[in-house]
């Protein structure tokens, strides 16, 4: 390749391709990963965090039921010695913040009344993720064929000059 499509590759990637998302953050260790497999020999860790993941399922389905969900997590910690519990509710819902309580605390029962947290994000109905500008992915398409039939044209024109020296 020469030096001039060699740039213009480097040119292409450079300006067409879009950071990397920042990776999630993890918050502790997976309770379904440690505690999912029920064939496992129970013990009292993993059976509290199997109700606590039922309960967290519970909670979900509660709220997939009464309103739109477009992103939901829910993780509950049940009261323990020195420990009161909590229940957190976090995503894109079509409730408002003290529905959203209400059914939580409902369904968890009254342990739950004051202990539930939720972070939400006002559901965006038919709203694309990321409104794109119209053509804004058509130039580096544009510019990366431009490029790809350069460097074409310059390979297939140094195989046609190999093949004529040797005859």
């Amino acid at each position: 390749m020469s030096r001039g499509t060699c740039g213009v590759a480097a040119l292409v990637l450079a300006l067409g391709c879009e950071a990397r998302p920042p990776a999630p953050i993890a918050a502790g260790p997976d309770k379904r990963a440690l505690y999912g497999d029920p064939g496992l020999v129970p013990t009292r860790a993993g059976e509290r965090a199997r109700e606590e993941l039922a309960l967290a399922g519970s909670v979900a389905a509660a709220l997939r039921a009464r309103a739109e969900v477009t992103a939901l997590a829910v993780e509950v910690r049940l009261p323990a010695a020195g420990d009161p519990g909590a229940a957190v509710v976090a995503g894109e819902l079509s409730l408002d913040v003290h529905d959203v309580m209400r059914i939580a605390e409902g369904v968890l029962g009254p342990w739950s009344a004051g202990r539930v947290q939720v972070e939400l994000t006002p559901a965006r109905v038919g709203a694309p993720e990321r409104p794109e500008a119209p053509g804004s992915l058509r130039w580096p398409l544009a510019l990366a064929l431009v490029g790809l039939g350069a460097s074409a044209g310059v390979s297939i024109e140094r195989l046609r000059q190999r093949r004529a020296r040797r005859r």
